[in-house]
C-alpha cells in the first residue's frame, strides 16, 4: 500500500514538472534560509548554558543615578555572601589590559581578568595543566591554551615566568593552563590574575563600580520574581549601609544565561548580542517558511481542477476520501523531504559565507541526533501545513462532477488563494520596508555629525608605567617637526566609548538628593583643536600652564544637569572627587559613546600625561607618520610594543552588530521576495493557461496585445496592492519599536513606503509579465483549434 502511494506520488510530481520545480525550489530555498537562521539563533541563545547549574547563577548589575551598568563595587558580593543565607557562593572578576613580557618579547594584552581564587571552580572552566587552587597563591597566573602557545610556543608553559606590567611590574609564575574557552562564553580572557593585586588599591571601595560580580543561589531557593525582588532589596540595603559616599544606587540580579542577549548595559563585556535581533530573525525564519508553504498551497489548489478527473476516477473505483487525503498528503511530505535534502545541501554550501557575514563559527553536524530531529520536524510540519488544505480540497470533489471536468473560475482567483497571496506579499513588503529603514539608520550612524572630525585621526598608546616627562617632551618634539602631522594632543582616554564616570561632582546650588553620573576625560591644551571640537564659551587650557591644573571644561549637557546657563558658566566653581576647580570653557556637545546612548554630562580635566597620543595627519602622509612615529617610539620605549589605531575605525567597530543585522536583513528580505515571486509566477502560469481560449477569442475580435497584458496582470496587481494596506501599518509599528533603541535615530518617512510599494508592484509586474506577454502574442488559431 505504502509502495503504491509512493509510486503514485512520484508519477504525479513527474507529470507536473514546472509546478514541482517551483515547489521544490521555493521550499528548499525557504528551508535553507530558515536552517541558517535557526542555527544562528540557537548559537546566540546557547551562551553560558554549558556552565553547570547555570540556572542558579546570576550576575549583579547596578543602577547608579539612572545609569545602568554591568559592574558593581568589589566588596558588595562578599558582604552579600555573609549576610544573605540564600546566597551559596560568590565570585568576582575585573577586566584589565597590560603589557606582558616573556623574556625579550612583549605583547599588548587586552584580555586580562583579575579573579577571585574560586573563579575556576565557580564556572567549572577545565584546566589542562594545574589544579583547582592555582589562583590562591600570590604571584601565580593562569593562562589559556591559546595564550600558552602565543607566549611560549610548543614549550610547556607551567612554571614559566612572565611579567605583567599592571602598575606593579610583577613577575608571575604560570601555575595552570586552561582549555580554550567556549566561543559561547560571555567572558573571554587570555590571562587570569589573583584579584588580590587589584584589591591593593581598589578592592574595599564601595563607591568604585568596577567588578563583574556573580552569585550562586542555594539550589533549594525558589527563584520566583517576588523572591528575587526581595533579594535585590536586601542587597540595596547592604550597599547603603557601607557606602560612605551615599551614592543613589540599586542592584539587579541578572540570570547568567541572559547576559549575552541583554544589550545596552554600560561597561559590559565585549561581544554582546541583542535579544531583539534574535526575536526578529526568528520571526523572519518562520515567515520565510510560511511564504514557501503558501506557494505550495496555492500551486496545489490551482492544480485541483487539472487533477479533478484523476480524483473522480479514483473515487469511482472505490477509493475512500481518507485514502485520497493520505495520498495527497504523502505527495506534499515527499516534496517537503526532497526540499529538506536540497535545503540542507544549500545551507551547507552557503554556511562559510553566512559565518563570515554573521561573524560566527557555526557548523552543520548531521551526526547530531537533535539537529536531525529538528530538521525532520521542520520538513514534516512544512509538509503537513502545505499539503493539508490541498488534500482536503481535492479529496472533497464530487466524482460525477469531477469526471465531467471542474472548471476554474475565470477572471479571478479563489478567495483563499487571494488571501494567501496578499499575506505572502505583505510579509515580503514588511521585510523590504524594514530593510530600507535599517539601512537608513545605519547610514545615519555612519554620516551623523558626532561633534568632532573623526577622519585622519591616528592614535598611539603610550606606556603609563614609570611616567617620564622627558619621554613625552621628546615625543611631542618629534611630532612637531613631522610634515604629515597637522595637530596632536595627549589624552588619558579616547573619546570613542568612554567608560569613566563619577557622581562626586559638587557645584553651587546642588541639592542633596541630586546625583548625576559625570563621565570625565583628561586632556591637554590641543584637545579641541586636534579633534575639531567647538568651544562655545570661555577658553581652552593654556599650554604648560600649572594654574590650569585646577580648571575644567564642561559640555552643554553638563551645564543643563547643573542648571547653569552657558553665558554665566565661566568662573563657576565646581569640585570633582574632592578636587576644587573653576570652569573656564564650555564645549559643544559631542558623542563620546555609541549613538544608541544619549550624550551625557562631561567634564574635561587638564592633563598632560596619560595613555594616548592622538595625531591628526594629512590623508596622503599617514603611512609616513606611522613609520616615523614607530622609530621615535622604539627609541623612547624600547621595551614596549608599538600599538596604533584610527579613531574612525574604532567608532565603526561600535556598530558592527548593526552592520551585520542590516546585511542579514538585506539577504533574507531578498530571499522572501524571490520565494514570493516563484509562487506568483506559478499562479500566473496556471491562470493564463486556463484562459488561453479566452485570450484567443479576444485577439480574433481585435483586442490589442497591450490590452490583454494589462487585463491579465490586473488581478495580480490588485492582490499586491491589497498586501500593501496590510504591510504598511505592521512595518511602521515594528520599525518604530526597533528605532526606540537609539537615542539618535531617523524618522520613518513616507518615501520608505512609496519605494517599497513601487518595488512590490514592479516585482509583481515583472513576475507575471512573461507569461502575460507570451499569451498575448500567441497565435490565436492554435488556441482555438480544438473548438
Amino acid at each position: 500500500m505504502l509502495k503504491n502511494y509512493f509510486i503514485t506520488a512520484f508519477r504525479s510530481l513527474k507529470r507536473f514538472k514546472l509546478f514541482t520545480f517551483l515547489n521544490l525550489f521555493g521550499l528548499s530555498t525557504g528551508m535553507a534560509c530558515s536552517i541558517l537562521i535557526m542555527l544562528w539563533v540557537q548559537d546566540e541563545k546557547s551562551y553560558d548554558k554549558f556552565t553547570p547549574n547555570a540556572a542558579e547563577i546570576y550576575r549583579l548589575t547596578s543602577n547608579v543615578s539612572g545609569s545602568i551598568a554591568a559592574v558593581t563595587p568589589p566588596p558588595v558580593v562578599d558582604a552579600v555572601k555573609q549576610q544573605i543565607p540564600a546566597v551559596e557562593k560568590v565570585t568576582r572578576v575585573v577586566s584589565a589590559s597590560a603589557t606582558v613580557s616573556v623574556a625579550y618579547k612583549k605583547f599588548d594584552e587586552k584580555n586580562i581578568l583579575y579573579a577571585d581564587a574560586n573563579f575556576l571552580q565557580f564556572f567549572s572552566y577545565p584546566l589542562i595543566r594545574g589544579n583547582g587552587n592555582v589562583l590562591e597563591q600570590p604571584n601565580h597566573v593562569v593562562i589559556t591554551a591559546a595564550a600558552a602557545v602565543k607566549y611560549f610556543g610548543t614549550e610547556d608553559a607551567v612554571d614559566k615566568t612572565l611579567k605583567v606590567e599592571n602598575g606593579y611590574n610583577s613577575d608571575y609564575v604560570v601555575s595552570g593552563v586552561l582549555k580554550n574557552l567556549p566561543h559561547n562564553s560571555h567572558l573571554q580572557f587570555s590571562i587570569l590574575l589573583p584579584i588580590s593585586y587589584y584589591n591593593i588599591s581598589n578592592g574595599n571601595d564601595w563607591g568604585n563600580f568596577s567588578a563583574y560580580s556573580y552569585i550562586k543561589l542555594d539550589k533549594h531557593f525558589e527563584a520566583t520574581s517576588s523572591a528575587i525582588a526581595s533579594l535585590e532589596k536586601q542587597i540595596d540595603l547592604i550597599h547603603q549601609k557601607n557606602d560612605q559616599s551615599n551614592t543613589k544606587s540599586s542592584f539587579t540580579l541578572q540570570p547568567l544565561t541572559d547576559i549575552h542577549l541583554t544589550a545596552g548595559l554600560q561597561l559590559d563585556v565585549e561581544g554582546q548580542g541583542n535579544l531583539q535581533n534574535v526575536k526578529i530573525f526568528s520571526i523572519a525564519a518562520i515567515f520565510i517558511l510560511v511564504i514557501a508553504c503558501i506557494n505550495f498551497m496555492n500551486l496545489s489548489t490551482a492544480l485541483g481542477s487539472t487533477r479533478a478527473k484523476e480524483v473522480g476516477l479514483r473515487k469511482t473505483i472505490g477509493a475512500r476520501r481518507i485514502d485520497l487525503i493520505i495520498q495527497l498528503m504523502g505527495e506534499s511530505l515527499l516534496v517537503a523531504l526532497l526540499a529538506l535534502m536540497i535545503g540542507v545541501l544549500l545551507a551547507w554550501f552557503l554556511l562559510p559565507l553566512f559565518n563570515e557575514l554573521a561573524s560566527k563559527n557555526i557548523n552543520i553536524n548531521l551526526l547530531n541526533g537533535r539537529l536531525i530531529a529538528q530538521l525532520l520536524a521542520i520538513a514534516v510540519v512544512v509538509g503537513l501545513i502545505s499539503g493539508s488544505y490541498p488534500a482536503i480540497f481535492m479529496s472533497s470533489f464530487n466524482p460525477v462532477k469531477a469526471l465531467k471536468g471542474i472548471k476554474a473560475p475565470k477572471g479571478e482567483l479563489s478567495y483563499l488563494r487571494s488571501g494567501l497571496v496578499i499575506f505572502q506579499f505583505a510579509v515580503s513588503v514588511v521585510l523590504i520596508i524594514s530593510t530600507l529603514i535599517v539601512n537608513n539608520q545605519l547610514d545615519f550612524i555612519r554620516s551623523r555629525d558626532i561633534g568632532f572630525n573623526k577622519q585622519n585621526l591616528l592614535y598611539v598608546q603610550v606606556p603609563q608605567v614609570g611616567y617620564q616627562k622627558a619621554n613625552y617632551d621628546a615625543l611631542k618634539q618629534a611630532l612637531s617637526f613631522n610634515n604629515g602631522v597637522t595637530d596632536y594632543t595627549i589624552v588619558d582616554h579616547l573619546p570613542t566609548n568612554l567608560t569613566t564616570g563619577t557622581t562626586d561632582v559638587v557645584w553651587s546650588g546642588k541639592t542633596p538628593d541630586q546625583q548625576t553620573v559625570f563621565p570625565h576625560i583628561g586632556a591637554d591644551a590641543s584637545f579641541l583643536k586636534t579633534f575639531g571640537m567647538k568651544l562655545i564659551a570661555g577658553r581652552m587650557f593654556s599650554a604648560n600652564s600649572i594654574a590650569d591644573d585646577s580648571t575644567y571644561l564642561v559640555n552643554q549637557t553638563a551645564l543643563k544637569a547643573m542648571g547653569i546657563k552657558p553665558a554665566s558658566a565661566i568662573g563657576q566653581k565646581i569640585s570633582t572627587n574632592g578636587n576644587q576647580g573653576t570652569i573656564i570653557g564650555v564645549v559643544q556637545d559631542f558623542n563620546f559613546k555609541p549613538v544608541q546612548q544619549a550624550i551625557e554630562p562631561l567634564i574635561i580635566r587638564h592633563n598632560s600625561r596619560a595613555g594616548f597620543v592622538v595625531i591628526r595627519t594629512n590623508n596622503a602622509n599617514y603611512q609616513q607618520v606611522i613609520g616615523k612615529l614607530k622609530n621615535v617610539f622604539h627609541d623612547l620605549y624600547p621595551n614596549y610594543p608599538y600599538n596604533y589605531g584610527f579613531v574612525d575605525q574604532d567608532i565603526a567597530k561600535l556598530y558592527v552588530t548593526e552592520q551585520r543585522t542590516g546585511m542579514l536583513f538585506n539577504i533574507f528580505s531578498m530571499m522572501s521576495v524571490i520565494i514570493s515571486c516563484l509562487g506568483l509566477f506559478g499562479l500566473a502560469t496556471f491562470a493564463i493557461q486556463k484562459r488561453v481560449k479566452e485570450i484567443g477569442v479576444r485577439r480574433v475580435l481585435g483586442a490589442s496585445a497591450r490590452g490583454i497584458v494589462a487585463m491579465l496582470s490586473a488581478d495580480f496587481i490588485k492582490l499586491v496592492g491589497s498586501s500593501l494596506l496590510v504591510a504598511f501599518p505592521v512595518s511602521w509599528y515594528i520599525m518604530h519599536r526597533w528605532l526606540e533603541n537609539y537615542a539618535y535615530r531617523v524618522t520613518i518617512g513616507w518615501w520608505v513606503f512609496a519605494i517599497a510599494g513601487i518595488c512590490a508592484v514592479l516585482i509583481a509586474l515583472v513576475t507575471v509579465s512573461y507569461q502575460s506577454v507570451k499569451a498575448a502574442y500567441a497565435n490565436p488559431v492554435k488556441s482555438l483549434r480544438n473548438d
